[in-house]
């Protein structure tokens, strides 16, 4: 039924960036996907000034073949870049994309793509550089044109319906932009009763399916992690498991999700809140259920290896992270993997080897898959770093700190490991051996934003529990001093007692 009454034009409020609907906005009524969709794209409050569009697509019978156009839909892009409409959209109104492939197509039909995947899969798709599918079809031809080299597709449910109303694609010309942009563009979508996935909170996985008892597990994981992530401040942990559907499809579902640090505005929290379900065969969690090897990435910012929806952390997100098979008592064979992450400017080696350790008292019930304790001093995790310099795996020990020889831009001439305290906060970061005082200062400057107006003294520990007092000359002699192959210095206050300031185990 529609409503006649003019509608107020939500858009009006942004002057940057505009919501448009060529059809209907000011007739159509407010339950129509159309309209919910114009209104979420102009609550999109973040759109940057240059190179995006958002477009919905939505499917139609035409000509007897069912497709996907969006010359009636709503879109919104940048006014102050005239020439997406009049390039990209323009192409994009001509142009339509078949959903079933019904073999030969007239030109202005596309066939596949990520957009029909997104559709298909009911799973939002990721492109993150699509110059690597130049030609494949003409439109991202025209994208590349308009300098809108990656995208995410969006399919997009309304209310309980668990069919898929239609794809909203989101181009832009930085991968750094997509995670935020979907963060924001998924709760704007959330306010007008629309969703990107089909089964957030209500997986049907099948417990009978599952060896024991699965809920003592849970109760076990979900206090075992809330205090070894705690005490190791942990930013995000989540624990998998591996289901299938009956079709045969293999799925991880998230049987826990703990936030452990100050996470509120943080895109990796608000990307996982959006899934408690994620597609079998993508990343590390699926990986180290699959050979029930451990994986450690020190930079998941570096990681190539994500596909589908996981690209979109890797794409913006700079944290290490760590992830072990294990298996409970209470649930014989069944595979859980423990993902944990945390700011890679911590030393990964140390939060790694003493969160190994604590984990083993306060899950009692788990061992490795492989059958070891937690803790074992000799377990080894495979390293993926999948940065073009780097190896794609190496073997990497819970013991010590080994800097790995790779040739990173941002670590030229870092020459020695310095892992830095000041009251409750560590960092750890690298220098080049010739460092005086006065380098190493102005890098813990940076690192902790000491106050201009307080005086510091640095110690550096020459031994297992003994620090140096006076202030040290070089990093290099520091670190032949420890002994350890970094060096472990801890900032004070001038003035004020030791006893007072240090409050760590250090």
């Amino acid at each position: 039924m529609v409503n006649n009454r003019k509608l107020k034009d939500p858009s009006r409020a942004h002057c940057s960036r505009r919501a448009r609907w060529p059809y209907g906005h000011e007739t159509c009524d407010k339950g129509d996907v159309n309209f919910k969709i114009y209104s979420a794209f102009a609550g999109v409050k973040s759109f940057p000034l240059k190179r995006m569009i958002f477009q919905f697509w939505r499917p139609r019978t035409h000509d007897g073949r069912l497709v996907f156009e969006c010359g009636l839909n709503p879109f919104a892009v940048c006014i102050h870049n005239q020439g997406l409409c009049d390039i990209y959209r323009a192409k994009s109104v001509v142009y339509k994309y078949s959903i079933i492939d019904e073999g030969e197509n007239p030109p202005w039909i596309i066939s596949g793509g990520p957009l029909t995947t997104a559709f298909l899969n009911h799973f939002p798709e990721v492109v993150l550089d699509r110059r690597v599918g130049r030609g494949s079809d003409p439109l991202v031809d025209y994208r590349l044109e308009c300098d809108l080299t990656c995208c995410v597709m969006l399919p997009i449910f309304d209310g309980d319906d668990q069919s898929c109303r239609g794809v909203v694609e989101c181009s832009m010309n930085h991968p750094a932009l997509l995670l935020p942009i979907f963060n924001e563009l998924k709760r704007q979508l959330q306010r007008k009763g629309l969703r990107i996935y089909h089964v957030q909170g209500s997986w049907p996985y099948k417990a009978a399916a599952i060896p024991g008892d699965l809920e003592p597990a849970k109760i076990e994981i979900d206090k075992g992690l809330k205090i070894a992530c705690e005490s190791h401040d942990i930013t995000l942990c989540h624990v998998w498991i591996s289901c299938t559907d009956q079709m045969e499809r293999t799925y991880l579902v998230r049987l826990s999700q703990q936030h452990f640090a100050a996470l509120d505005d943080n895109p990796l929290k608000d990307f996982y809140d959006a899934f408690d379900v994620i597609p079998g065969e993508e990343g590390l969690a699926w990986k180290t259920l699959a050979t029930h090897q451990s994986h450690l990435c020190r930079n998941i910012y570096k990681l190539s290896d994500n596909k589908g929806v996981l690209s979109l952390i890797s794409a913006n997100m700079k944290y290490t992270c760590l992830v072990i098979c294990l298996r409970s008592t209470r649930t014989g064979e069944l595979d859980y993997a423990f993902e944990f992450f945390w700011p890679c400017t911590r030393n990964h080696s140390v939060v790694a080897e003493t969160l190994l350790h604590t984990l083993r008292k306060y899950l009692p019930s788990f061992k490795f898959a492989s059958g070891e304790q937690l803790g074992d001093e000799e377990l080894s995790s495979v390293v993926v770093e999948n940065s073009p310099s780097e190896a794609p795996n190496e073997t990497w020990t819970s013991v010590g700190v080994k800097r790995k020889p790779i040739n990173n831009p941002d670590d030229d001439d870092d020459d020695v490991a310095v892992y830095a305290l000041f009251g409750k906060q560590a960092r750890l970061f690298y220098l080049p051996s010739s460092s005086t005082f006065e380098n190493v200062m102005e890098k813990l400057n940076k690192e902790f934003d000491l106050d201009p107006t307080q005086t510091y003294k640095v110690n550096h520990e020459v031994c297992p529990g003994q620090w140096s007092h006076s202030n040290l000359v070089c990093l290099e002699s520091c670190r032949s001093a420890h002994n350890m192959g970094f060096v472990k210095l801890r900032v004070l206050v001038e003035g004020i007692p030791v006893r007072w300031q240090w409050k760590t185990n250090s």
